[in-house]
């Protein structure tokens, strides 16, 4: 059978152009743009934690088909900087286009900044107080005798240098609002701060004992003082004296020596500075706090 290439010409020019705009229709023409990509690192060494404001994302310059860069979605375009070889202290990284990870059809043209500062140091553990969160007032007539928490403490996990410090580590909320019979609850424990973590998720048990209080007093005019203040400092109150309520048995709160009563600030780990601290205090056996006035007081430390 002969070949006739010139038969129905005009149908075979009409499918030819159909193609190529249904070509260009599908990929769209070349088009450069700048996004905001996330930074993500990977195999910090051991035993080196990531310490100090790190860069979250940097700008990166991407060229491709407009339909390719306008399909792209959050997750699509991310930077990962690898630290296998960083060591303690400030490392400067050099950003490539090769640690951008993209969609096929995405050309990476740059990346800014040309560097990221990353500061690691050594990693430490740290065994660290529980503070139970109660909150609500218990039934009138009814006060908390006392609080305990099993275990007491949790290990933390972090920078040396942040696990120096008084670190928070706090139960969820236990509601007493309106017991009159002791409160038992198993509750998470969570830490304050990005640095620090617990070393491994954990639940304590905290036993709140709710008893018959029979008295109140209050007791004005008590001297605050400090406690754990660093060697070599020196610290000033501002005001020195607190009012105090405290209840209990009528018998105890009837006996009580008001010198028992002593207001304190903890100033373990503070360095030269003025603060806003809480007032602490410690109370005889039986005896129960119900109110401070002020809570907390102004403390300069030099």
């Amino acid at each position: 059978m002969a070949w006739h290439p010139f038969r129905n010409v005009g149908l075979k020019v009409a499918a030819l152009a159909l193609g190529a705009l249904l070509w260009l229709t599908v990929s769209g023409h070349q088009i450069e743009r700048r996004l905001q990509v996330p930074v993500s690192y990977s195999n910090v060494p051991s035993p080196l934690e990531m310490t100090g404001d790190q860069i979250d994302d940097v700008s990166v310059q991407v060229r491709g088909s407009d339909n390719i860069i306008g399909g792209l979605v959050q997750g699509d375009l991310r930077v990962v900087v690898d630290l296998g070889d960083s060591h303690s202290g400030t490392n400067l990284i050099p950003l490539r286009t090769d640690q951008v990870t993209a969609p096929l059809g995405i050309e990476i043209m740059r990346v800014d900044p040309g560097t990221v500062a990353v500061t690691l140091e050594k990693s430490g553990m740290v065994d660290a107080p529980v503070e139970p969160a109660i909150e609500g007032t218990p039934a009138s007539g009814f006060a908390i005798a006392e609080v305990t928490v099993s275990p007491r403490t949790v290990t933390l996990v972090g920078p040396e240098s942040r696990l120096a410090h008084p670190i928070s580590v706090m139960t969820e909320r236990i509601s007493v609002d309106g017991k009159a019979s002791t409160v038992v609850q198993d509750v998470s424990v969570g830490v304050a701060g990005a640095d620090v973590r617990l070393r491994e998720p954990r639940t304590v048990r905290v036993t709140v004992r709710i008893e018959e209080a029979h008295a109140e007093r209050r007791i004005d005019q008590r001297p605050v003082a400090f406690k754990n203040l660093g060697a070599g400092h020196a610290a000033t109150l501002q005001p020195t004296l607190v009012s105090v309520t405290v209840r209990g048995t009528s018998d105890v709160i009837g006996s009580l020596d008001p010198a028992a009563i002593t207001p304190y600030v903890d100033l373990t780990g503070q360095p030269p500075g003025s603060y806003n601290l809480p007032v602490r205090i410690d109370l005889p056996a039986g005896v129960v706090l119900s109110a401070i006035a002020p809570t907390t007081i102004s403390v300069r430390i030099r």
